[in-house]
C-alpha cells in the first residue's frame, strides 16, 4: 500500500502483486492524470507508521486481483484491514479464466466486480473508465457509503459496466429491423443475491407490481422494489428440479406456484405457501408444465407422460371451476409439415411455457427438432393465429405493451432477443421485428421478468439488476 501527503483529505489506494505491478502503474498514471487522489507505493513510498497516521483519510482500496494477490500474505493484511476499518474496497480482474476463492472470495463476493481482463492499447481508455466512474462516485460519497460497503448500488453513474446492449442481428430473417438497434441500457438498481440464495438457483421467475419471486436453495425467496430480501419460505421445499413455473395471479393477489404434481399460492405478505386442493391429480403418469393468468382466468399445460401429450386447461377465478381440457396437437390445426419430401403432423415433442396477453396464449414447444412460439386467440375455442421459428430452447416475458417480448435461452446464455409481435397480418410467417440484445459484462442470463408497468428485472448470474424498459 501507499500513503499521502497529510494535506489531502481523501485518497484511493491501490493493492497489487509485483508481478502486476506495470499494468497497475499504467492505470494508476492514467487516473492521475484525470486529477483523481491515487496513490500507489512504487511512485509513492510508505511505512507502516505513516499509513496508521493517515488511514482515516483512506476513501477506498482497490485491488488488482489475481491468483498470484490471493495467495500473497502482503496483500491479504491489505484487504482485511480496508475490511475491518470499513473502508469500501473496489476490485478489478484482471486475468481471464480465473475467479477467487478462499478468503479474497469472502470478501469480494458481494462487489461490483471491475473487468480489467484482455486489456490493451486499444480498449485501455475505455475500460479504465469504468473504474474511474466507479471513484469518482466513491469520492463524492465518502467512505461511508453503504453503496460500496454493502451490495446495493443504485447510482446510475456506477452501473455502466452491467449494461446490456441491444444489436442488429448477423442474419435478417424479419423484414423490419426495429428501431431500438444498437441502443445500450444501463442499470438503475443492482444487488446480489444473499448467500442463502444462491445454490440451484432456478431460471423461473415472475413479478408482481411489488415483488420479484425467485426459487433457489429449495425453497421460494421474495425481494421488493429495491431488489432487497425482504421474506423466504423455509416450510416448503421446492426443488429446481420440480418446479415448473411462477405466476402473479392479480384477481387473487398471490403467487402461483406450479410444481410437477401440485399447485401452491402464495401470499407475499407471509410468504406461506397453501396448497390448492382442487388440482390434487391422482394420475402418476400427468405432470403440471406451465401456468399464467388473466384477470378471470387460470391456464395450464400438462402433459400425459405415456402418450408425451400436451394439454391446455382453463379455470374461473377465484373458485378454479374447471372450464375445459383440449388437446394442443388439435388447436394447432391440420396443418402439415414437409420433411425429406414426405407429409408430417404435427407431433409436440417438448413443451416449455404458456404466457397469457390481450386475450391470447403464447406457447413455446419443440416439434420435428425446431423450437416455434405458436400464439393462440382465446376468444372462444383457442385458434392459432401466429408462429415464429425460434433457434433454440428458451422461454419469454411477455412486457408493455403486451406486443414486446423478451425471449431468452431456457438455459445459461449472455444473449436473448426483443420482439415486436404483428397481430394484425393472420399469416403465420416468419416476419417479425426483432433485435439481438447481448449482457455487456461477463456474465449469464437466468431469466427475464416484467416488473411493474415500465421496470426489467434480469437474474443474471447472482444478481438482480433493474433496468428501465
Amino acid at each position: 500500500m501507499a500513503s499521502v501527503p497529510h494535506s489531502l483529505s481523501h485518497y484511493i489506494v491501490f493493492s497489487y502483486h509485483k508481478n502486476h505491478q506495470e499494468l497497475v502503474f499504467k492505470v494508476y498514471q492514467y487516473l492521475k492524470g484525470q486529477n483523481l487522489p491515487v496513490w500507489i507505493d512504487v511512485e509513492d513510498g510508505v511505512n507502516k507508521d505513516q499509513y496508521n497516521s493517515v488511514r482515516e483519510k483512506i476513501t477506498g482500496l482497490v485491488c488488482f486481483m489475481t491468483p498470484m494477490y490471493e495467495s500473497s500474505q502482503r496483500c491479504q493484511q491489505d484487504v482485511e484491514f480496508a475490511k475491518n476499518e470499513g473502508i469500501p474496497i473496489i476490485a478489478c480482474r484482471i486475468l481471464r479464466n480465473w475467479k477467487p476463492s478462499g478468503w479474497l472470495n469472502k470478501v469480494t463476493s458481494d462487489l461490483l466486480i471491475i473487468d480489467l481482463r484482455d486489456i490493451n492499447d486499444k480498449n485501455f481508455e475505455d475500460k479504465v473508465q469504468k473504474l474511474q466512474q466507479k471513484l469518482n462516485w466513491l469520492l463524492d460519497t465518502g467512505r461511508n457509503s453503504p453503496v460500496m460497503s454493502q451490495s446495493s448500488v443504485t447510482d446510475p453513474s456506477m452501473l455502466g459496466d452491467r449494461s446490456i446492449v441491444y444489436k442488429e442481428p448477423s442474419t435478417l430473417p424479419p423484414k423490419n429491423k426495429s428501431s431500438i438497434n444498437h441502443q445500450k441500457k444501463h442499470p438503475v438498481k443492482y444487488r446480489m443475491l444473499p448467500t442463502t440464495c444462491r445454490l440451484y438457483l432456478s431460471n423461473v421467475m415472475t413479478c408482481s407490481h411489488e415483488y420479484i419471486l425467485i426459487n433457489a436453495n429449495n425453497h421460494l425467496h421474495l425481494f421488493d422494489k429495491n431488489l432487497r430480501l425482504i421474506r423466504s419460505n423455509n416450510d416448503v421445499r421446492i426443488a429446481e428440479i420440480d418446479l415448473r413455473d411462477l405466476c402473479w395471479c392479480p384477481n387473487l393477489n398471490n403467487f402461483i406456484i406450479l410444481t410437477r404434481k401440485q399447485i401452491y399460492l402464495m401470499n407475499p405478505l407471509t410468504c406461506k405457501l397453501s396448497l390448492i386442493e382442487n388440482f390434487k391429480s391422482n394420475d402418476r403418469l400427468e405432470e403440471y408444465v406451465s401456468c399464467c393468468c388473466s384477470d378471470e382466468k387460470l391456464y395450464l399445460v400438462t402433459c400425459q407422460l405415456s402418450t408425451k401429450t400436451y394439454f391446455f386447461h382453463d379455470y374461473n377465478l377465484p373458485t378454479f371451476r374447471f372450464c375445459r381440457k383440449l388437446r394442443i396437437r388439435d388447436l394447432i390445426g391440420t396443418s402439415l409439415l414437409i420433411q425429406n419430401g414426405l407429409f408430417n403432423k404435427y407431433e409436440i415433442e417438448d413443451l416449455i411455457s404458456i404466457r397469457y396477453f390481450q386475450q391470447k396464449a403464447a406457447i413455446i414447444m419443440r416439434i420435428a427438432s425446431n423450437w416455434y412460439i405458436y400464439i393462440f386467440s382465446l376468444h372462444e375455442l383457442p385458434v392459432l393465429v401466429k408462429e415464429y421459428q425460434l433457434d433454440g430452447r428458451s422461454r419469454m416475458a411477455i412486457l408493455n405493451p403486451s406486443t414486446q417480448w423478451i425471449v431468452f435461452k431456457d438455459y445459461l446464455a449472455n444473449e436473448f432477443i426483443q420482439v415486436n409481435i404483428d397481430l394484425k397480418n393472420n399469416e403465420t410467417d416468419q416476419s417479425v421485428d426483432f433485435v439481438k440484445g447481448c449482457i455487456d459484462f461477463d456474465a449469464h442470463l437466468h431469466s427475464v421478468a416484467l416488473f411493474g408497468p415500465s421496470n426489467l428485472v434480469l437474474l443474471i448470474d447472482n444478481a438482480l439488476i433493474l433496468y428501465k424498459n
